[in-house]
Parts: structure tokens; C-alpha cells; sequence
């Protein structure tokens, strides 16, 4: 009997354990931040985010209520505003719900700039006003993750191709004017050995 119970106990256990990916979805990469009896949990949907592709949002809110349960909290996308931010740039967006994913809202954006992203939720969330700064995982570039490399672009070609050609010009130039001074320091050895030449067969005086 206890052998049973002990056995029914460890499915139950590995159970749970295989349960739990399942239950909560990884956010790894995401910040948490505690606003009054609220957590706000902030991330990009797609990480790691790549510049020049679609991504969003990724807001989780949970009421951690007095009596230590919690709860997704749903429908207060109308009373937030998020300002997503990079360097000087800035652009409001409007929350909308995820589907089925209570208590969790989103927004789409094109990242097009490589580097840091922050996002600025401000509002109200019941009585509790809202104005916090999150900062998001680092945007990177497509070409870490590009595969095959795509070729360079025709531009791109033409511009090197017209780089080489002028330091092709650079190089003649620079070899035309060496061969000229060569040219030019030949002829006057030339001329100094034939005037010297000249004054040692000079008229010698008869005695």
C-alpha cells in the first residue's frame, strides 16, 4: 500500500514538473516592474528583436491583491498610453489586448534601428497611477541572424568598383610622375658627365 502511494506521488510530482512550461510562458528576456499592488511584465512579443522586422509589445499585468492571490488584470488597455522610445525618437502606440491571453496587451512596431529601445507606460491601473520607464532588450541586426549572406546590392558594387578604379588613378599618376623624375634625374647625370667630359679634353698649353 505505502509502495502504491509512493509511486502514485512521484507520477504526480513529474506530472506537475512537465506541466509547468505549459502553464507559464517563458519571459527570460522580459523586465518586471511592481506599480502599487501591480506587476507589470514587459518584453518584446519575438526575442530576440531583429531591425527591419515586425515585432511588439509584450505587457503582462497581474493584481497581487492584499490576501496573497493574484489575477490577471483585464481590460485596461484604454487607460494606458505607451511611448516607445530610441535615442531622440520617440512614437506614441495604443494598447490592445492579446488574444487568448487574458491580462496581457500588446502593440505592433517595424524596429528599423539597431540598438536600445525603452518603452514608457503611463495611466491609471484603478486607483493606482501608472508612470514607468522599462527598458527593452537590445534591437540587433538582421545580419547576425541573415543565412546565406545576401549578396551586396548593385550600388554597393558600383560604389566599390568606383573606389578601386580611382585608387587605380592614384596609383598611375603617382608611377608617371616616379618615371618622370627618373627620366629627368638620368638626363641630368647624363649632361653633368658629358660636361665634365668636355673640360678634361679642354686644349693643353704646348711648352
Amino acid at each position: 500500500m505505502q509502495k502504491s502511494v509512493r509511486v502514485m506521488a512521484f507520477v504526480l510530482a513529474i506530472g506537475l514538473v512537465a506541466a509547468l512550461p505549459l502553464a507559464v510562458r517563458p519571459a527570460s528576456a522580459h523586465q518586471n516592474a511592481t506599480v502599487g499592488e501591480y506587476e507589470l511584465t514587459v518584453g518584446w512579443k519575438d526575442e530576440p528583436a531583429v531591425a527591419g522586422y515586425v515585432n511588439g509589445l509584450d505587457l503582462g499585468i497581474q493584481h497581487h491583491f492584499s490576501n496573497g492571490t493574484t489575477a490577471w488584470v483585464v481590460g485596461v488597455a484604454g487607460n494606458l498610453t505607451a511611448v516607445l522610445a530610441t535615442g531622440p525618437k520617440n512614437v506614441s502606440k495604443a494598447l490592445e489586448p492579446q488574444a487568448d491571453r487574458d491580462g496581457w496587451y500588446t502593440f505592433d512596431v517595424i524596429p528599423t534601428r539597431v540598438g536600445t529601445y525603452t518603452v514608457r507606460l503611463q495611466g491609471t491601473l484603478g486607483t493606482t497611477p501608472v508612470d514607468v520607464t522599462i527598458h527593452l532588450d537590445d534591437v540587433s541586426p538582421a545580419s547576425d541572424f541573415a543565412f546565406p549572406v545576401a549578396d551586396p546590392p548593385a550600388s554597393d558594387l558600383q560604389s566599390r568598383l568606383d573606389a578601386a578604379n580611382a585608387a587605380i588613378a592614384g596609383l598611375q599618376w603617382q608611377l608617371t610622375l616616379a618615371v618622370a623624375l627618373a627620366v629627368l634625374g638620368i638626363l641630368v647625370a647624363a649632361a653633368g658627365l658629358i660636361m665634365g667630359r668636355r673640360m678634361s679634353r679642354g686644349p693643353r698649353k704646348e711648352p
